[in-house]
């Protein structure tokens, strides 16, 4: 169930917190998809799902950067009522050549 206008009014910074951690993680996520297939330990190749979460636990809180405009979580539970579907912003984006790496 996607966050109301109520409630985002009443716990606003809530909210805004926990969509902040969201785009971080899917950042952090989006970050590891390039490396699928490229990472080995003693065992073999790591498993994407085990590399993303290994990144997130590693990421200060700190360090958290704020959501780009125009960005709707992929969690159905953390958009706006009046938001669509999810949506991270171009700009927010790392762009790679993959021909100079």
């Amino acid at each position: 169930m996607a966050i109301t206008k109520k409630s985002y009014e009443d716990l606003r910074q809530y909210w805004d917190y926990q969509r902040k951690v969201e785009y971080n993680k899917e950042m952090v996520h989006f970050m590891a998809d390039r490396f699928e297939g490229r990472v080995y330990n003693d065992f073999g190749m790591v498993h994407i799902d085990e590399m993303k979460n290994v990144l997130w636990t590693k990421v200060d809180p700190k360090d958290y950067e704020e959501p780009r405009k125009g960005y709707v979580p992929a969690n159905p539970k953390l958009r706006f009522e009046w938001e669509g579907g999810a949506y991270l912003p171009q700009p927010a984006i790392p762009h790679y050549d993959d021909e100079k790496h």
